[in-house]
């Protein structure tokens, strides 16, 4: 029987930009932006090896009607922090377990550079290495929008740092990728730092059936949840896709093992059709995983948001959500050179509502024909699942919030630090909800993204606005 519920939306309307304030707003979303100013048609030259750009973290205040944006810019310049405009596979933004912090990490280098995403860094370069090397960098922001930056020298090296989460503020747990050759390999996975330190450390490594390389390690997603540490692998040729717990409890020493959840999907990355990114445990035996699809226009069943149930100690996957997000439907965006299409969603964040239902928001993956999406403009979305639902609501669907633009894109989405924790079962401010009976409302109307957006709820027209710009 399939279950009915009231689907949550939030409704992002009257958009207004503002210069971030005195602090963040408390239930507000917080969405990592990446700006490149340049003609993205330069991203089908072979040659370009990625640019550098500048990031931004936009405060959103969902309300019925109105809503409210400020902007955090992350400090540049040759101490600052920057991220590579055509890596998909960067710009996660994390929430301490405490909640009083963001992170998120990046590189050391300055915004407008090329080839930095590829580079080694200066505590694992390479013998007969010419080429500049870059640390990689953590930033931690405070609640009050303070941000202190810790440059890594051998995190990552020849390749791309992902996701960064924290306790409290006085560890940072980092997932990311590295070159395979030594001494670089040796700075990929699963990594324990601290504020300050530039030297991190590998917590773990798996090995697969499969394979023999470091590349096992390629984590995507990162994160913590009661008290364990988790990861997710979704990209490249080797190994085995899924989400991962690393050691048991909080570590801080290597030598931890690494176990994938039982349940996942065993094949081998390269002959699966499952590619997890960001995660969300909403409670011990539910677990909301982000599939980005193949990165093509191919239709895959798997793609969306998972919904993972946990019983007899082997998780089950329940459902796939994919309505809404318009997968692998040609999309137009203003200023952008092609068209692009929606394959799936990557980093993704949530709450669990008073109501017994969860709100989940994600960015989308884009797929175009330069070079492969990777600088295409993305989407925030949202949707409200049922938490006790196990078979596919058919009310359900996601709305797209806001979107990015031409030499835009959204990566990370977390919801606002705090300078106290907040209650688990709090009904979120920035859920700003409004209920939308699922058998009596109208579904979203399709349209191009970057268009401007609009709900019929019964009889009322709320217009929302979107594509902010700064």
């Amino acid at each position: 029987m399939k279950t009915r519920l009231l689907t949550i939306v939030l409704l992002l309307g009257g958009l207004a930009s503002r210069a971030f304030g005195d602090s963040f707003v408390a239930g507000d979303l917080v969405v990592s932006r990446v700006e490149y100013t340049g003609d993205p048609t330069i991203f089908n030259n072979p040659s370009i090896s990625g640019i550098q750009g500048a990031v931004y973290l936009d405060q959103y205040t969902p309300a019925a009607g109105s809503a409210r944006v400020s902007t955090l810019a992350l400090p540049t310049g040759s101490s600052g922090i920057s991220t590579s405009f055509s890596s998909k596979s960067e710009g996660a933004l994390t929430r301490s377990v405490d909640g009083q912090f963001l992170t998120y990490m990046g590189y050391q280098a300055q915004v407008g550079l090329q080839g930095v995403s590829n580079s080694y860094t200066p505590g694992a370069n390479i013998a007969g290495n010419t080429n500049p090397t870059y640390n990689r960098n953590v930033a931690l922001i405070s609640a009050g929008g303070s941000v202190s930056l810790t440059p890594e020298a051998n995190a990552f090296s020849g390749d791309n740092p992902r996701a960064v989460v924290t306790v409290n503020g006085n560890q940072f747990y980092m997932a990311g990728n590295s070159d395979s050759t030594q001494p670089a390999g040796g700075t990929i996975g699963a990594r324990y730092g601290t504020p300050g330190s530039s030297a991190s450390i590998q917590l773990g490594s798996y090995q697969s059936i499969y394979d023999t390389s470091v590349k096992d390690n390629n984590w995507r997603g990162i994160g913590i949840y009661n008290g364990n540490l988790y990861v997710s692998k979704g990209s490249g040729s080797n190994g085995v896709n899924g989400v991962f717990q690393v050691g048991a409890g909080i570590p801080v020493t290597g030598g931890q093992t690494i176990t994938e959840l039982p349940g996942f999907p065993t094949d081998k990355a390269s002959a699966t059709s499952y590619f997890p990114f960001g995660f969300w445990f909403a409670n011990a035996t539910t677990l909301y995983v982000a599939d980005e699809g193949p990165g093509t226009t191919t239709a895959d069943p798997l793609a969306g948001l998972q919904k993972w149930s946990l019983a007899g100690g082997v998780w089950h996957l329940d459902y796939t959500l994919q309505n809404g997000l318009n997968l692998d439907i040609a999309q137009t965006v203003a200023g952008y050179p092609v068209q692009t299409y929606t394959t799936g969603l990557r980093n993704m964040t949530g709450t669990v509502n008073a109501d017994g239902t969860v709100s989940v928001y994600a960015i989308t993956a884009q797929y175009s024909s330069i070079s492969g999406g990777e600088p295409d403009p993305t989407r925030l979305v949202g949707i409200s699942d049922l938490l006790s639902a196990t078979i596919l609501p058919g009310s359900e669907e996601f709305a797209t919030l806001q979107d990015s633009g031409a030499g835009e894109v959204f990566r990370g989405v977390a919801f606002a630090p705090t300078s106290a924790p907040e209650p688990a079962t709090a009904l979120p401010a920035a859920a700003a909800l409004l209920l939308l009976v699922g058998a009596g409302a109208k579904r979203c109307r399709d349209r191009p993204l970057g268009a401007a957006m609009s709900w019929d709820l019964w009889s009322v027209r709320i217009r929302a606005r979107s594509s902010l710009r700064n």
